[in-house]
């Protein structure tokens, strides 16, 4: 009997141990959660509260709700104002979320100025018609679940343009922002935050010959280019080529400082011998049925620590069409240095019927996280059958520990206009419960949340949740996007 308590009383321990209640409050009017970020330097998890906007057409210019109030909480749950009673939207982390840029006023619209927080504090803002002809969609967004898209577009968060000094942007050479990389001069356009002083710098771009010719699959667009924020005041301009065998790729990431010079060229070559590369949603470029452009064919996640590159995406073993009408086959992930060297290629069959089932480059929604202090792959899927592969790889070697797939359902009657936390995905024995594709790979993986889960009633109001991986462990986010909302750490 002793030792039955003895289990019972370790089992509990351990339990609890494995799970952290960061947050928990109860919904208060013109005080409610409306968003939340994750934020990977400090390692604290934001909460933004505010209220609901009057609702009229929803468009793709529609601001859902006000920002009042922001919190962050580290991992054990202590808590930091970052800053209260004001009338913001679309809060926006920089790179090195010391500073945030935010729509502000009495009435917040799209065309609302343009206002730059530096240490939680006021710095400057900037008019929309002093920025509106500025393209910065090629810097991508970041969401709140830290995912990097290259051709992100979010009607409730900023691009990714920005930094504690300077906001960045592109036009051509008639000052327009639509750019075609292959006649157009691209210019880059520099706003100094604090002094609000522009200029406007002529970019030594990519040679067109790398990346098109005779030698190269051609998309069905003009060749494009993407952009990533540095620390250090400067940034990374990235284009692909694509070989025609449709085996090799190429991924050239130039770095300019924030005057427009040309400071770093780094080559990341891609082999995949006796197999060929297609696309996928992979967070770069663009694909569907029927356009797709070369940087779709993978995308690549730099460790800010020391600037290892890895770069990942699918691949079939049969020479065919590129963006639909392939048999996949697997995943691949290639480690570089900061230099461009490479360190390891880990080319992985999937070995699933259902993934192998696919055939549109469409389909496949690709994620590369920092989890536990390795990498996690995931591939999920929405059509006829729902669900994720996924794939735990070791950072040094490149070796899969795990692999595994998860199924779930997609239930639309949970889709709601607006709300906290937004998701439909549910499973059979967690009834009235709300998830993304990628929670249920974070349950896969924990245990204790995949407990923990199962002891929340499925009677009453339904309950949305979201996670986010993160080398502390996994966050989970809980809510009845009315009476109230939760934040869990999870490190099992």
């Amino acid at each position: 009997m002793k030792r039955l308590l003895l289990s019972i009383s370790l089992f509990s321990y351990v339990f609890l141990s494995a799970q952290t209640v960061i947050v928990e409050e109860k919904y208060e009017k013109k005080s409610e959660p409306i968003s939340y970020r994750y934020l990977p330097n400090s390692k604290k998890f934001v909460i933004f509260k505010g209220e609901t906007l009057p609702l009229f057409a929803v468009t793709s210019e529609t601001i859902f709700f006000m920002t009042k109030s922001a919190y962050s909480y580290d991992e054990s749950g202590t808590k930091s104002t970052l800053f209260e009673n004001e009338k913001l939207a679309n809060c926006t982390f920089s790179l090195t979320e010391n500073s945030f840029k935010a729509l502000g006023g009495d009435k917040i619209s799209v065309k609302s100025d343009r206002k730059y927080y530096l240490n939680n504090v006021y710095t400057n803002s900037f008019t929309n018609d002093e920025v509106k002809n500025i393209n910065a969609r090629y810097f991508g967004v970041v969401n709140p679940n830290n995912r990097f898209y290259f051709d992100g577009y979010s009607h409730t968060l900023f691009f990714n343009s920005f930094n504690d000094s300077y906001d960045l942007g592109f036009t051509n050479q008639k000052g327009k922002d639509k750019i075609n990389f292959e006649k157009d001069e691209v210019f880059l356009e520099v706003f100094d935050i604090k002094s609000k002083h522009k200029d406007r710098i002529k970019l030594e771009t990519t040679k067109l010959d790398l990346l098109k010719g005779k030698l190269f699959f051609e998309s069905s667009g003009s060749v494009t280019f993407a952009c990533k924020m540095k620390e250090n005041n400067s940034f990374d301009l990235v284009t692909k080529s694509f070989s025609k065998e449709q085996n090799e790729t190429t991924i050239y990431k130039t770095t300019y400082n924030i005057q427009g010079k040309k400071i770093k060229d780094v080559v990341l070559k891609l082999n995949l011998k006796d197999n060929f590369f297609v696309l996928s949603s992979c967070g770069a470029g663009y694909v569907d049925n029927f356009v797709w452009d070369v940087q779709a064919v993978n995308n690549y996640y730099e460790d800010s620590k020391n600037g290892d590159i890895y770069v990942y995406g699918i691949y079939t073993n049969k020479k065919s069409r590129i963006h639909k009408g392939f048999d996949p086959v697997g995943f691949y992930i290639f480690k570089f240095d900061k230099d461009g060297n490479k360190i390891w290629e880990s080319i992985n069959p999937m070995k699933d019927k259902y993934f192998e089932g696919l055939c549109c480059g469409l389909y496949f929604n690709l994620n590369l996280f920092e989890y536990n202090g390795k990498l996690l792959f995931t591939n999920s899927v929405n059509e006829a059958t729902e669900f994720s592969n996924y794939a735990i790889v070791d950072k040094t070697s490149g070796n899969v520990l795990k692999m595994n797939r998860v199924d779930y359902n997609n239930t639309t009657s949970f889709a709601r206009t607006r709300a906290f936390v937004n998701n439909t995905y549910d499973k059979r024995d967690l009834k009235n419960k709300a998830f993304s594709p990628v929670s249920f790979v974070a349950m896969d993986l924990s245990p204790t949340m995949d407990s923990y889960l199962k002891t929340i009633p499925s009677k009453g109001n339904a309950v949305y949740f979201e996670t986010v991986f993160s080398d502390q462990g996994t966050w989970l986010v809980e809510t009845d996007n009315k009476e109230y909302y939760k934040v869990l750490l999870f490190k099992d």
